[in-house]
């Protein structure tokens, strides 16, 4: 599929950060996805029937969630589990350099303003003559 040229015209962008700061965050989003109920989410599909087996269960949080519910581990365990995920963050990072014609933008580069960062990604939209 790679290797296909694609009908569209379009722009990749990935926006990256520096590792301890995607670290920092997937912290904050795992406390989140925790305070606004991951548990009774994963506790409702499982008692619909929905098992680890189920690709729909193989989401980052699911797993996890689903062994503390099976007494495998406690509720800080699965959360610091989930918290170890930079792994999956580092391997999200090696398949977009795997892709191509992504365009990389450094958040940091930009001082981490969203105006900058929008200003680069229609200046490389305009090169691409994507847009006018």
């Amino acid at each position: 599929e790679r290797e296909k040229d694609s009908p569209y015209r379009f722009a990749y962008f990935v926006l990256n950060d520096v590792r301890s700061r995607l670290y920092e965050r997937i912290d904050r989003r795992v406390d989140l996805m925790v305070e606004q109920g991951l548990v009774d989410e994963v506790t409702a599909l499982k008692t619909r029937g929905c098992t680890r087996e189920m690709v729909s269960m193989q989401g980052l949080g699911y797993k996890e969630i689903l062994d503390y519910l099976d007494g495998k581990n406690s509720l800080e365990e699965a959360v610091t589990i989930l918290k170890g995920i930079p792994v999956i963050c580092k391997r999200q990072l090696t398949w977009f350099r795997r892709e191509r014609d992504v365009n990389w933008i450094q958040k940091e580069e930009f001082g981490y303003d969203e105006e900058k960062i929008l200003q680069a990604m229609l200046v490389i939209l305009k090169e691409k003559e994507i847009i006018d």
